[in-house]
């Protein structure tokens, strides 16, 4: 797991609606900062990985149809 994944606080009940609500902003804010970490990566990973996972995905697929459009 992401290690700011791993930071985001259990949901909280509903009965107290301030602390609710500020748990989902830690939350959201966490969850914001772990997506702008992976839009700045810039390792070439998935680049590098997409079209083998791509190829394994049509070799595996139920229908006669592709998934992806070349």
């Amino acid at each position: 797991m992401h290690p700011i994944a791993q930071s985001i606080p259990p949901r909280a009940e509903q009965n107290d609606d301030e602390q609710a609500r500020a748990l989902r902003r830690q939350r959201n804010d966490a969850l914001i900062r772990m997506l702008e970490e992976w839009l700045a990566d810039e390792s070439g990973y998935d680049e590098e990985t997409w079209p083998e996972l791509k190829a394994n995905l049509e070799a595996n697929r139920l229908s006669y149809r592709k998934r992806f459009r070349d």
